[in-house]
């Protein structure tokens, strides 16, 4: 539903209830049997291919500039995802932005 039709919607009195899409509960991440990001200040995690295998893993940053990364198992129906390792730069050492 575009701008123009919901504020018709409204002006005319119809319900919007039966046009808004409807989204399952959040669900907690689960890396190698652990909560992703886990006893982190405020991870955000975000999908990308990190390894160029196409399937997406989960990169996470926090608070502290600390970088993550959680490869997508292959092979399996529902993602699972490996336990978190840091994400290492070009000289392989863990990328970290030090309280960006």
């Amino acid at each position: 539903m575009n701008y123009r039709t919901m504020i018709a919607a409204l002006a005319l009195g119809a319900s919007l209830d039966a046009q808004m899409p409807k989204f399952a509960p959040p669900v907690r991440l689960e890396a190698g049997g652990k909560l992703l990001g886990a006893e982190r200040l405020y991870p955000s995690p975000v999908y990308h291919d990190v390894n160029g295998d196409g399937l997406a893993d989960i990169v996470v940053g926090d608070l502290r500039g600390h970088l993550t990364v959680a490869l997508r198992e292959a092979g399996t129906g529902i993602p699972r995802f490996a336990a978190e390792t840091p994400l290492n730069g070009a000289d392989q050492r863990p990328l970290d932005f030090e309280n960006w």
